[in-house]
């Protein structure tokens, strides 16, 4: 299951592979964690996401709610600020089959306002928001045959939902160099999801439904600082709190069976409640920009030690390995954006780069029936394509108080997983596409 000289490999035998969901819990925490979005996090607005996410050293508007608050003692207008964000994902598996599928998610990006507030020196600004800051929407089919049973295999999974931030912040300056901020994050996200398995061997047909509906609550924080060295300088610093979040909700399976030999069945439907604790770890980012005539330069880099995860109060750990790798991983994160000034035009165009590798490290490949009960095969993986993102975007003032801003974001990632022999056994490839356009009013 683990690496072996350098190569990811699936260990010997079914049963080290295939335990009953309840064994795996730890792993499949993991696991779900990525599927509910929370792993891939990236922010919103047209603004930041054109310039790649490199936006700790910026933040002079509504979005360093986010990414600085202390940016937020930048703004000296009154700003209102509404954007909606659309999403496709192009996702390709290969089991023993190949299986191609893809799903699009329109939603809001989010609605802010910001108040710089009057006061006799420096500044103070508050600002609320709510922003999309992730989505759990996608659908997946993976296709496999079971060589110890002939069985064919069939899981297709479908899910729908966006996490939100609710934001309240604060910044200020400390002095004519230095501003500081402060932000309270409420997290909310309402989540459907259904499982199936679908498997057929030559005596008879199983099918099995899970049917999921979750309300994700939570609570985090940010503490921003904002050095300017120079009137074309900036230096960022943010941290980000562990983001305390419940899952509470209920799931209803159902199982059936045909035989070729004539007959079936069907049990009767299982309720369950779900109320999982996650804890995410804390985040620490620095950037730095500097405005260049009509060019502006921004970058950004990031650490978050994703293996502190906790599940209901306890790290997430490997179960069948304990000793290796941890289901999740520290990772870095590196932005950069540019944006330029068309000086005969009252427009921007933006362009930028980042770099975010996937925190976890094992993958579902199959989820399949025995004895009439659901498991899951795992392993670790390698990527081929580690994630990351280009991104574009304009931006333009109409009649000096409202602007419209658009960015278009591409990018993906390819994993794989091998067995002993360094044969490809389950490959993943995720193209991701998104589009913002958001307008803001200033006064």
């Amino acid at each position: 299951m683990k690496k072996t000289a350098g190569i990811v490999a699936i260990a010997a035998g079914l049963a080290m592979l295939a335990l009953p969901t309840l064994a795996q819990a730890q792993i499949l925490a993991g696991i779900t964690l990525e599927k509910l979005g929370a792993l891939d996090l990236r922010g919103a607005g047209a603004r930041p996401f054109a310039m790649g996410g490199a936006y700790t050293a910026l933040s002079d508007d509504a979005f360093g709610l986010m990414y600085n608050p202390a940016g937020l003692a930048e703004v000296t207008r009154r700003e209102l600020t509404v954007g909606l964000h659309f999403r496709r994902d192009d996702i390709t598996n290969v089991n023993d089959f190949l299986a191609e599928h893809s799903s699009d998610n329109t939603s809001l990006d989010h609605a802010a306002v910001v108040y710089p507030y009057p006061t006799f020196r420096g500044s103070m600004v508050l600002a609320f928001g709510v922003f999309r800051v992730g989505s759990s929407s996608f659908e997946s089919i993976k296709n496999a045959l079971l060589s110890e049973s002939s069985a064919a295999v069939t899981n297709i999974f479908k899910q729908s939902g966006d996490i939100y931030n609710y934001d309240l912040g604060i910044g200020f300056d400390i002095s004519p160099r230095i501003a500081a901020g402060l932000t309270l994050v409420l997290w909310d996200e309402n989540i459907d999801f259904s499982d199936e398995i679908d498997q057929a061997d030559p005596d008879s047909t199983l099918f099995f439904t899970d049917d999921v509906s979750i309300n994700l609550d939570g609570f985090s924080f940010n503490v921003g600082l904002l050095f300017r060295p120079s009137d074309a300088t900036r230096i960022g610093l943010a941290f980000t709190s562990p983001a305390w979040l419940n899952y509470a909700g209920e799931g209803i399976t159902n199982l059936s069976g045909d035989f070729t030999a004539g007959g079936g069945f069907t049990t009767e439907p299982v309720r369950a409640r779900i109320d999982d604790d996650y804890t995410l770890p804390m985040k620490f980012t620095g950037g730095a920009s500097a405005r260049i005539s009509q060019l502006l330069l921004s970058a950004d880099v990031g650490f978050s030690d994703y293996s502190q995860t906790k599940f209901n109060g306890s790290v997430i750990t490997d179960e069948l390995d304990p000793a290796d790798e941890s289901v999740l991983k520290a990772k870095w994160d590196v932005h950069a954006g540019a944006e330029l000034a068309l000086p005969w035009f009252p427009m921007y165009l933006r362009g930028g780069f980042s770099y975010v590798p996937l925190p976890i490290a094992t993958v579902e490949e199959l989820a399949f029936l025995s004895q009439d009960a659901p498991v899951s095969r795992v392993a670790s993986f390698d990527m081929t394509k580690e994630r990351r993102f280009w991104t574009v975007g304009i931006g333009g003032l109409i009649d000096r108080v409202l602007s419209l801003d658009a960015a278009l974001s591409f990018g993906g990632y390819e994993k794989v997983t091998r067995d002993l022999a360094g044969a490809t056994v389950f490959s993943e490839k995720r193209d991701i596409a998104e589009f913002i356009v958001s307008g803001s009013y200033r006064f």
